[in-house]
């Protein structure tokens, strides 16, 4: 039986410990990079690991989406990161605070944010601008992201 709940104790912290660990990977030719520091995430930018900039840092940083391939970048003008971590305002009964962020990469790097709802939003690309919508079918809060400009829209 103490065999069983070790394994079972190895296996929750296993899995506790995999969600807590660093992160690298290229978007587009940017070198994106998410270290874990006591606990806070960190997120770095830059064309390789000698020449980066933290861009963002608190706990579970998640990226949503990416938009740094050739069309993304004829659509929108830029390369940019969509990421998303708890956020610290108070939501009551409303869900769970998040607070988002986008990420324009490449010499203009640049990070827009945070955006603080309540509610889950889903990231989308259009013409010239990022959208980030509680619900697609235009039901519930919606903002959009424009190059140069930052965040814009307002809850419905």
């Amino acid at each position: 039986m103490r065999a069983l709940k070790a394994g079972a104790l190895a296996l929750v912290a296993g899995a506790a410990g995999a969600e807590v660990k660093d992160e690298e990977y290229y978007a587009g030719d940017q070198l994106v990079q998410i270290e874990v520091f006591d606990g806070t995430e960190i997120m770095w930018v830059g064309p390789n690991q000698y020449e980066r900039t933290q861009v963002l840092s608190g706990p579970d940083i998640e990226i949503l989406a990416e938009m740094t391939d050739d069309e993304a970048l004829q659509m929108l003008g830029v390369r940019a990161l969509v990421a998303v971590q708890p956020g610290t305002h108070s939501c009551e009964n409303l869900g769970n605070p998040l607070a988002y962020h986008v990420v324009t990469l490449g010499a203009e790097l640049a990070t827009d944010g945070p955006l603080t709802t309540c509610v889950e939003l889903t990231v989308s690309l259009t013409p010239g601008a990022i959208l980030l919508e509680e619900d697609p079918m235009g039901e519930g809060e919606s903002y959009t992201w424009v190059p140069r400009q930052g965040f814009g829209g307002a809850a419905n």
